[in-house]
């Protein structure tokens, strides 16, 4: 079983492609399709994998896939707006490090929340950044995102590093604090803020901390049934340190 890719348009080479799958406080799709829309970028493919559910989306009364890639000439987002299962994880991290070194991608960066238990308390979740190689990270440290020293990643973005790590690809992972189980706009606003500031852009976040509420409302049940895949995935090793450091 595996993923198949429907390309719309190819995009140019040297992008960054940005990617937001449902995980911790559901920060990467929240933040992948907000910079959709702010960057206002087109559909360029479409993923799909007999392993998924049989589902068909539509936005603004057109049909389209869960799982798409949207970019323009230099950056390109992978957004699911579903649940990956475990058992389609493993082969989709390996299509996206393929299909990124097909096209000749600059790197690959994964957008998600790291769990904290004092999230109630923090105004502005900080950003972490961890990567397939340490010289990566140490790179956008520079610009005052603080490094995962140590812990556990699980899930599809802990695969992704993991496959872009065998492959020798650039891969950075791009961590907020974030509520485990609650749909997190502003951990998201965070990371989008942490973009801005890597990666030379300007969206403005305003629209995300206005919508909160609203937001949450929205992703409750994709919120539910992601809890189920991340409990599988195992997610509760993000709480725990590796036991070489304890």
């Amino acid at each position: 079983m595996s993923w198949k890719i429907y390309e719309r348009k190819s995009p140019k080479s040297k992008f960054t492609l940005f990617i937001g799958i449902p995980d911790v406080g559901l920060v990467g799709p929240i933040s992948a399709s907000f910079l959709i829309k702010s960057l206002k970028l087109e559909t360029l493919a479409l993923l799909d994998s007999e392993m998924m559910p049989p589902l068909l989306l539509f936005h603004n009364s057109e049909p389209t896939f869960p799982v798409r890639i949207h970019g323009s000439d230099d950056i390109c987002v992978l957004i699911s707006e579903v649940a990956i299962p475990v058992k389609a994880m493993y082969p989709l991290a390996k299509m996206i490090i393929e299909w990124a070194m097909e096209k000749d991608a600059e790197k690959i960066v994964t957008l998600s929340g790291i769990p904290v238990p004092n999230r109630l308390e923090l105004q502005t979740p900080r950003v972490y950044v961890t990567a397939s190689k340490k010289e990566y990270a140490e790179e956008l440290a520079k610009n005052g995102v603080q490094q995962l020293k140590e812990g556990f990643m699980s899930g599809m973005h802990a695969l992704i590093l993991k496959e872009a790590y065998i492959k020798d690809f650039p891969a950075i992972a791009l961590l907020s604090e974030s509520y485990f189980n609650y749909p997190d706009p502003g951990a998201a606003a965070s990371l989008i803020n942490a973009i801005n500031t890597l990666f030379g852009l300007s969206i403005d976040v305003t629209p995300l901390r206005e919508q909160e509420e609203e937001i949450r409302v929205k992703l409750r049940e994709l919120m539910k049934r992601t809890l189920e895949t991340m409990r599988q995935a195992g997610k509760e090793y993000e709480y725990t340190l590796p036991a070489m450091y304890a």
